[in-house]
């Protein structure tokens, strides 16, 4: 594992991977566009499997170039592995335009077709999925709040959109503490398929009862804080905004606002 994710944050942050390179000191609006500049691409773009796997191999270089590929690579592998197996059996049948058989197992026919459309899915959600996976591990929550917040956007709409990168790192050591406690009373959580079911219960139950008990801490916290004060806030965390990161910004809008316009008028 490289240094930089060995690093991590000892905070509520730790989806973010501390580090030093020009991806993590890149503006958070620019990795906000940039997530959004990979979607257009992959599902507006010309519909070629070529294109969305060069936006996934880009993500992924770009991933190694800040030291969190370990990270990238597993989150993308975890994620994509069970919806190819998915996709790929239902298209692989069920596809409408299905004509050429490729091979039949236990009677039924798979074609070609279906795997092709399933391939192209899921090409188009991995480019989405390394792009997010750049923002969540290369972006710092409070450095998300601190810019929208900069920018005059109302703090309750910034609180909103960095939130969740926070949140996911509290459910995932929500869940592992949870699992952890109901093993040590005896609850069988690995096994076969029955096994792991009738095990969901007991995980799922406590999970969201903390979660609800979470965010009225967090409410309380910020209204002690004065968040919904009229007056004017200040902030402790100045994020940089040179003009190369706006020019940047301004061409990946542009860009972003070219394939649209060639989407709707082609």
């Amino acid at each position: 594992m490289s240094q930089p994710e060995k690093n991590r944050r000892n905070d509520d942050a730790v989806l973010y991977i501390r580090g030093e390179t020009w991806l993590h000191k890149s503006h958070p609006f620019n990795k906000l566009i940039y997530v959004l500049l990979t979607g257009v691409v992959a599902y507006l773009g010309p519909e070629t499997m070529l294109l969305e796997g060069c936006c996934i191999a880009l993500n992924f270089a770009l991933a190694v170039q800040a030291g969190i590929f370990r990270a990238a690579w597993g989150l993308f592998w975890r994620t994509m592995l069970p919806l190819a197996l998915f996709m790929t059996a239902i298209h692989g049948i069920f596809y409408p335009d299905n004509l050429t058989v490729l091979f039949s197992l236990f009677g039924q026919y798979y074609y070609l077709e279906g795997f092709v459309y399933a391939g192209n899915i899921l090409l188009q959600l991995g480019a989405l999925l390394t792009a997010s996976a750049l923002l969540v591990f290369l972006t710092n929550p409070a450095d998300l709040i601190s810019a929208m917040t900069q920018a005059g956007c109302p703090p309750s709409l910034a609180y909103l959109t960095g939130s969740p990168l926070q949140l996911l790192s509290v459910m995932r050591a929500r869940i592992q503490t949870i699992q952890a406690a109901q093993r040590a009373r005896g609850l069988e959580s690995e096994g076969n398929l029955v096994v792991r079911f009738r095990a969901l219960f007991p995980l799922v139950v406590p999970l969201v009862l903390g979660s609800l008990i979470e965010i009225e801490q967090r409410s309380i916290a910020l209204e002690i804080r004065g968040f919904n004060s009229p007056g004017p806030k200040t902030s402790w965390r100045i994020i940089e905004d040179t003009a190369r990161q706006r020019a940047l910004r301004l061409l990946m809008l542009c860009v972003i606002f070219l394939l649209v316009i060639l989407r709707i008028f082609s």
